[in-house]
Formats: C-alpha cells, sequence, structure tokens
C-alpha cells in the first residue's frame, strides 16, 4: 500500500503539468492576437516604430505558444513592413528573411516578402542586393512577382531623414 501513493503521484503529476503547458499555450497565443491587433492599430495611425515593436512582441508569443509557421511568417512580414516605415532598414531585412525562411517551413507563400525584401533594397539604392533576391528566386519565380504589382508592400510616407 505504501508504494501505491507515490505510484498514483507519478501519473498525476504529469498530467497537471500538461494541462498547465495547455493553459499556458493557449494564453501565448490569445497574448499574440493581441499583440497584433496593437501592431494593426499603430501602422493605421502611421506609428511605425510601434507596430514594429508590437508585431515584434506577436511574433515573440506565437514562437512561444507554438504557433504555426504561417502566422509567423505573416507576423515577420508585417514586422518588415513596419521597420521599413520607421526607417529601420536592418530589422526590416530580417524580418522580411524570417517570413520567407518561415513560409517555406510552412508551404505558405514567400512572395509578398521577397517583393517586399527587393523593394527595400530598390528604394535604398542597392540594386545588387535587389539582383542577388530575384537570383534567389529563380527566373520563372522573379517574373511571377509582377502579379502582386497591384498590392503595396511597403509602407509610403515621409522618406526616412526626413525631420517629422
Amino acid at each position: 500500500m505504501s508504494t501505491l501513493l507515490p505510484f498514483r503521484s507519478c501519473l498525476v503529476l504529469p498530467l497537471i503539468l500538461m494541462t498547465l503547458g495547455a493553459c499556458a499555450t493557449q494564453v501565448e497565443l490569445r497574448m499574440a492576437a493581441q499583440q497584433e491587433q496593437f501592431a494593426r492599430e499603430a501602422a493605421s495611425q502611421g506609428d511605425w516604430a510601434q507596430a514594429m515593436r508590437s508585431y515584434q512582441a506577436a511574433v515573440d508569443n506565437v514562437a512561444l505558444g507554438r504557433g504555426d509557421f504561417a502566422w509567423q511568417a505573416h507576423l515577420h512580414h508585417q514586422a518588415g513592413r513596419a521597420a521599413s516605415g520607421a526607417c529601420r532598414y536592418d530589422a526590416a531585412e530580417f524580418h522580411f528573411r524570417q517570413a520567407i525562411a518561415l513560409a517555406k517551413k510552412s508551404e505558405y507563400s514567400s512572395a509578398l516578402s521577397y517583393k517586399a525584401l527587393i523593394e527595400q533594397y530598390e528604394r535604398q539604392g542597392k540594386a545588387t542586393q535587389a539582383l542577388a533576391v530575384r537570383n534567389e528566386l529563380g527566373f520563372h519565380q522573379s517574373r511571377a512577382l509582377g502579379a502582386f504589382a497591384d498590392r503595396e508592400s511597403l509602407p509610403v510616407g515621409k522618406p526616412c531623414g526626413v525631420p517629422r
């Protein structure tokens, strides 16, 4: 009888821990959705720096909550757009590259992130880097980006370096 009690606790404790882990995962995913909403609101007001921070927080929460790669790719793409609007080109490049990598893992289209990265380089006058990204895609996929020509990828506002 004395071995029955430790045996029961060995069975119950993992179940409790799994339940707590599932609850934490759901909390993280809800927080990610809330951060994404905050980011959208900041972006709609042109507060690109705040939008970038909120999208980054959403990305972190989705990763902690083990959210799917497609959602993470979407959030990274949006964080890249916000970083571009905030004139944080290094952060924009990082987020677009992350979006591309995650999209490939999820079989989600990475075309918009490729287009945004190319556009980012072209706006900066970095034709060599833009060409390198086009070469990553290959000829046929690079030409297919023209289908997204009517979709605005990067925010349009005051040019970077202009006092606000």
